[in-house]
């Protein structure tokens, strides 16, 4: 029965979409015509609606009737015969307003004395109405159950009226009445649905289901007589019975050990649950435990860093401050508070690379010039005891990265040469072309720079975790499990990988593969100066830290700038909003208020694009977002040359791009 319900409320659903479509057809046919124009075109609409209904069998008539429930045109006859509906339940519908369409019981046609049921939908002067052919979905049910006998399908109103039924339809008096059950459960709302009971037609006990019809309020109802049912099912099993009964026996010994066999695989199975439980627990457990642990080394070895550094710049404050020091001392505590920014600088970008929230600053670099440039300072981080070595093949191709951060590398790899070997030794570092066999599948070809050294070594079963930030097998506040970490951020950074090998008592060499550049990048020029020259430019500063502006505004002005300051976006677009008198604009990211250095930026390029913009950052989770839009980002804290280097650049780029 589930799948005869199924098949006839397609079926239905088919028809009463179809009928709806030609309701609408009609609608944009009669536009908001009056009865006097319709009949008019009397003989036009006529044959108008007769081709809209002649390919489509289910449909009986078609009618269109005045606010007087009279007969205006039709597809069947013309002259159209007046007569009055005024009487049927669908035109009381309509007049009393209670909704735009409605479908009949089944009636007598009282033209020709056809059995039809009818779907109309009311107009502005009227309304139109669809006779369907209750013969028409009965034939499609007699197929549908084919021979199976005491098989009844019907097509019925939600209130229980008939509309269409194999074998045939009973008289208008019987129908489902609003005492049955049926008719609580579709009023309830429920859409499908079995039942086993007492036919009100018949009187006979019958087994069946029901269906709603799409959106409709009609329900197909399929049933077969319960008597029908149990005959059948006590043949088949008579004739199986006979077949069977002796596998069954054995079916039901296999199934007998099947389910002891499912019962202690039950048990294993709880066991192995409450294990796996208890395991993630002690898991967890114990990544808590290194969390706490890589929380110890961070503050044992970066915080110590940083205390040392604050204290050589709150020293050297004082000592500034002091009137009793000569030009001499003055010169050398200035250049004390430099050192100590620029390492806590280095510091700050350890702790940043490995999280990808560092400005980038990538510029193209010939490994044959700036690696042994590099010489000097590595050989003093690692001392006397170490003899350091460089070599780079004269063909090797330049590349793009951010130069301070490779320099940071190197040197992080320098103080673990150090620390691995307390009785002196050797590093040798080597660049050249990245060739065919030592290609790492996600790195493009490049170059390779490989630093090695002939240390302790490192442990085989530590080797996995050398990368991972906070991992040390140095002493508390020795060192911060840092270096390592920004070395492999670097190189992903930089589009390439690292590989490290070691062998305990021999040595650890570090391989950084870094792709090659692109033929497009452009050499960035390095100033031999520590002083920029004069910028003479408009600028708008754009940021709330009044320490920052206070020391960032003089700089600018000592430079030849004008500066104007605003402390959130807001201030800043009312600035702008006077007038753009500015050659460039200087934003933080991180800024109070609803909006950001981004949405600054954002807003200028659309209301400003002639007005170049610089964003500065310390640390910003909406860095990735910057990068993507292409803004140009600088670091905190930067040189003053690099700073007026950048914005050089950014008011250069805009004029050439004008």
């Amino acid at each position: 029965m589930n799948s005869d319900v199924e098949v006839a409320a397609q079926h239905a659903l088919r028809i009463f979409d179809t009928t709806d479509v030609l309701l609408q057809r009609a609608f944009d046919l009669l536009s908001d015509s009056d009865t006097a124009s319709l009949r008019n075109r009397e003989a036009e609409l006529h044959r108008e609606l007769k081709r809209m209904t002649s390919p489509l069998a289910h449909v009986q008539s078609m009618w269109v009737f005045d606010r007087n429930g009279k007969t205006v045109v039709s597809n069947r006859f013309f002259p159209t015969p007046i007569f009055d509906v005024t009487d049927r339940e669908y035109f009381q519908w309509h007049r009393a307003g209670h909704g735009p369409t409605y479908v009949t019981e089944a009636l007598v046609a009282r033209v020709g004395g056809d059995l039809f049921f009818d779907v109309s939908r009311r107009r502005e002067d009227g309304l139109i109405s669809v006779g369907l052919r209750p013969d028409h979905i009965a034939a499609f049910y007699k197929e549908l159950v084919s021979d199976r006998k005491n098989s009844h399908i019907a097509l019925i109103r939600h209130d229980g009226r008939y509309l269409a039924r194999w074998p045939s339809l009973p008289p208008p008096d019987q129908r489902v009445t609003a005492s049955e059950v049926l008719i609580t459960r579709w009023a309830d709302g429920t859409t499908y649905g079995e039942f086993d009971e007492l036919s009100n037609l018949d009187g006979s006990e019958r087994l069946g289901a029901f269906l709603k019809v799409g959106g409709y309020p009609l329900y197909v109802h399929a049933s077969i007589s319960r008597e029908e049912v149990v005959t059948e099912w006590k043949r088949e099993v008579g004739v199986l019975a006979a077949f069977v009964m002796p596998g069954s026996f054995l079916l039901a010994w296999i199934a007998w050990l099947a389910r002891q066999r499912t019962l202690a695989l039950l048990v294993a199975s709880h066991k192995l649950e409450h294990e796996t439980a208890y395991r993630l627990r002690v898991e967890e457990t114990a990544r808590q435990a290194q969390k706490l642990e890589a929380m110890g080394r961070l503050t044992g070895g970066v915080a110590h860093d940083f205390n040392n550094l604050l204290s050589v710049v709150a020293h050297n404050a004082f000592l500034l401050k002091s009137s009793r020091l000569n030009d001499d001392d003055r010169a050398q505590a200035i250049a004390r508070v430099e050192r100590a920014v620029e390492t806590g600088t280095s510091l700050t970008r350890q702790l940043l690379s490995f999280t990808r929230l560092q400005a980038l600053r990538p510029e193209l670099v010939s490994l044959q010039e700036r690696l042994p440039a590099l010489m000097a300072m590595l050989q003093t981080a690692m001392g006397p005891r170490i003899l350091c070595t460089i070599d780079v093949d004269s063909d090797t191709a330049p590349i793009e990265v951010d130069f301070a951060e490779m320099e940071l590398a190197l040197l992080n790899l320098a103080v673990n040469a150090k620390d691995a070997s307390p009785k002196g030794g050797s590093v040798n570092i080597t660049a050249s072309n990245l060739f065919g066999r030592e290609l790492n599948a996600n790195v493009r070809p490049g170059v390779v720079i490989k630093f090695a050294d002939t240390g302790s070594g490192i442990d085989p079963a530590l080797l996995d975790r050398a990368f991972e930030p906070f991992f040390t097998t140095k002493p508390v506040g020795e060192g911060n499990g840092l270096g390592l970490s920004q070395v492999h951020g670097f190189c992903t950074r930089a589009g390439g990988a690292a590989r490290i090998e070691s062998e305990l008592g021999k040595g650890t060499t570090v391989s950084l593969y870094l792709p090659a550049a692109p033929r497009t990048a452009v050499a960035l020029t390095h100033g031999s100066s520590a002083n920029p020259e004069p910028l003479q430019c408009r600028v708008l500063l754009v940021d709330d830290n009044v320490d920052l502006v206070n020391s960032t505004s003089p700089m600018l002005k000592a430079l030849g700038c004008n500066v104007e300051v605003a402390r959130s976006v807001e201030h800043a677009l009312a600035i702008l909003a006077r007038g753009p008198i500015f050659d460039v604009v200087l934003s933080d990211i991180v800024m109070p208020g609803p909006l950001d250095g981004i949405a600054l930026a954002d807003a200028l390029r659309h209301s400003y694009p002639d007005l170049p913009v610089v964003l500065m950052t310390g640390y910003s989770v909406h860095l990735e977002s910057a990068r993507e839009k292409n803004f140009t980002v600088l670091p905190k804290p930067c040189s003053p040359l690099v700073l007026v280097q950048t914005l050089k650049r950014a008011i250069k780029n805009q004029v050439n791009e004008q």
